[in-house]
C-alpha cells in the first residue's frame, strides 16, 4: 500500500481512498482506514488521504473525532472524511451495534465530531455521548476539521449532504 501510495503520489493523482470493513468480505480487506492513511501520510509528502466510506456507527465518535483530528494533523491538512451508514449485518452484529440505528448513530455523530472540531465547548446530550463543556484534546489542523464527503445513495445520505455542500464546508469533489 505504501509503495502504491508513493507511486500515485510520483505521478500526480490528487488522492488514495480506503474503505472500512473489519471483517473479511467480498469488497474488501478490513484493514483499519485510519491506522493505514496515517502510514500513508507519512510516506507521502503532498498526496490527499480520505476514507472512502468511513462506516460511522462503528466507531465511539469522541474517540473518533480525536483519531481523526490526529490525523489531520500527522498529514498537514491532507484527510478529507468520506462517511456513510454502512449496510453489513454480520459487521453491525460482530460489533454490538444495531444496524436499524445506523442512521441516527451516523447522524449524532457527525454532530458530536463537529461540534469537537470547531474548538468551541460542546455541550450535546444524544443516545451515543454525553458532552457537558467538553474540548477535543487535539485541535484538528484546519479549522473546523476535515472536509467531510457523505456517501450513500438514500434520501438520508442526500439530507446528510446537503447541509455540507450548500454551506461549502466539507463538499467532495464534483
Amino acid at each position: 500500500m505504501l509503495r502504491a501510495a508513493r507511486n500515485a503520489e510520483r505521478i500526480g493523482l490528487d488522492h488514495v481512498l480506503l474503505a472500512n470493513h473489519v471483517l473479511e468480505n467480498p469488497h474488501g480487506a478490513g484493514f483499519d482506514p485510519v491506522v493505514l492513511l496515517a502510514a500513508v501520510a507519512g510516506a507521502t509528502t503532498r498526496l490527499g488521504i480520505a476514507t472512502s466510506v468511513l462506516v460511522l456507527p462503528y466507531y465511539q465518535p469522541v474517540v473518533l473525532a480525536n483519531q481523526l483530528a490526529t490525523l489531520d494533523v500527522v498529514s498537514a491538512g491532507r484527510l478529507a472524511v468520506a462517511v456513510g451508514t454502512g449496510w453489513n449485518p454480520q459487521e453491525f452484529s460482530a460489533l454490538g451495534v444495531p444496524l436499524r440505528l445506523r442512521g441516527r448513530r451516523t447522524d449524532e455523530s457527525l454532530e458530536v465530531m463537529k461540534a469537537l472540531w470547531a474548538g468551541t465547548t460542546a455541550d450535546l446530550d444524544d443516545r451515543f455521548a454525553s458532552l457537558r463543556g467538553a474540548r477535543i484534546g487535539v485541535a484538528p489542523y484546519r479549522p473546523g476539521g476535515p472536509p467531510i464527503w457523505v456517501g450513500g445513495h438514500s434520501d438520508a445520505a442526500i439530507r446528510r449532504a446537503l447541509p455540507r455542500v450548500q454551506g461549502r464546508s466539507g463538499s467532495g469533489p464534483g
